[in-house]
């Protein structure tokens, strides 16, 4: 993708994202329409439902980034300490170069919390992902993905809930640390 349609591109996935975040947080997930998101970002349904396969995703681009990002570098099955240093390295870059990325997430963690109709969808997603990642990145462990998957996710809410002192990689190697530890009982 050319630099300026992946410009055009972010810049549409950032006003879809707002439109989303700010609606739902005012009437809730169940009630808003993609239309409804659609007309509120500025553009039509038909360019939302190109972004979007359904509402849901209106809420996941940044976690999609992260995702295709660690799925790009994780080219062969790698045990758990392999896979979860490419988290790391994947959200230290995040962290150096789209930091306003980082923020749109609280945003959207916060309106997670906030709305359990919205968090439902967001976990039925995450647990098909997890299914898919499982086979991408696998390796002699089998554990290695879940458990990676439970440490990013655990290290996101205790770094969104704090957000000062600590960098989201070092709270994500720390819990992945803590995880080992709890899980050899050392």
């Amino acid at each position: 993708m050319t630099g300026v349609r992946a410009q055009h591109r972010r810049a549409t996935e950032c006003a879809v994202e707002d439109a989303a975040v700010a609606l739902v947080g005012m009437r809730g997930f169940d009630v808003v329409t993609g239309a409804e998101i659609a007309t509120a970002a500025g553009i039509t349904e038909r360019t939302f439902f190109r972004y979007c396969a359904s509402k849901v995703d209106a809420f996941l681009f940044v976690s999609r980034d992260v995702h295709d990002a660690v799925t790009a570098a994780v080219t062969a099955p790698v045990p758990f300490d392999a896979l979860t240093e490419v988290i790391a390295e994947v959200l230290a870059t995040f962290e150096r170069d789209r930091h306003d990325d980082l923020d749109r997430l609280v945003r959207v963690r916060a309106l997670l919390v906030a709305d359990p109709v919205l968090l439902s969808a967001v976990l039925e997603r995450d647990a098909a992902q997890t299914l898919e990642l499982q086979s991408a990145w696998q390796g002699a462990d089998r554990f290695a993905v879940p458990l990676a998957l439970l440490a990013l996710r655990a290290a996101f809410d205790e770094w969104a809930d704090r957000r000062a002192g600590e960098s989201l990689s070092a709270a994500f190697r720390r819990t992945c640390a803590a995880l080992r530890r709890a899980a050899t009982g050392g």
